[in-house]
């Protein structure tokens, strides 16, 4: 589990990836990176 500041940083960088330009397949894999980078599981 995520802690609190983790948690947050991960909620604020899902809100900017959601409102991006990028394509939605890229969002996808940019956000699982993100995931596995912090140890969690998609």
């Amino acid at each position: 589990m995520l802690n609190d500041p983790h948690a947050q940083a991960f909620r604020d960088f899902y809100d900017g990836m959601r409102n991006s330009v990028l394509e939605d397949k890229t969002r996808t894999l940019v956000g699982l990176a993100a995931a596995m980078a912090v140890g969690c599981e998609p």
